[in-house]
């Protein structure tokens, strides 16, 4: 399986928010500074999680982002699966509606497939951004925010 940059960003975002203080709001410019992601794709991001209502936003001039969720709570399995869909390594391995390939009868190649879509849900489902949060070090836990990244 192939992470997306988007999806990397994504995952970057919410820890973020998982290491604010507790009651610290978290604007686009902070999210895309401490994560060093572009603002113009932080905004993407951030705007596709409210909707999907894994994090919140309040307006006002100290307004900005908090999780919806406890940590404990959101998986990275969640923020994967928001942006990236389906998890298979390929077409025939989905549970939902699998491709249908003119070699599936007798296909040991399917087997091995299904096993790697299963054992990536398994990582993913069992890691929680808590977890993540609790073994996060260096740029996540300093005052200097990391280099901005420019848009690609």
């Amino acid at each position: 399986m192939w992470i997306t940059r988007r999806t990397d960003y994504a995952t970057r975002a919410v820890l973020a928010l998982c290491k604010a203080e507790p009651d610290e709001l978290l604007n686009v410019e902070d999210i895309a500074q401490r994560t060093s992601m572009p603002i113009s794709v932080a905004k993407q991001v951030m705007n596709q999680m409210r909707s999907s209502g894994l994090v919140r936003s309040e307006r006002g001039p100290t307004g900005g982002y908090r999780l919806n969720h406890s940590p404990a709570e959101i998986t990275l399995e969640r923020v994967v699966r928001l942006f990236q869909g389906q998890l298979a390594p390929i077409e025939c391995a989905t549970r939902h509606e699998p491709e249908e390939c003119p070699m599936t009868p007798g296909c040991s190649l399917q087997s091995v497939w299904t096993e790697v879509r299963d054992a990536t849900i398994s990582i993913l489902s069992r890691t929680t951004f808590a977890d993540l949060a609790a073994g996060a070090t260096g740029p996540w836990v300093h005052e200097t925010p990391v280099a901005l990244r420019t848009a690609p």
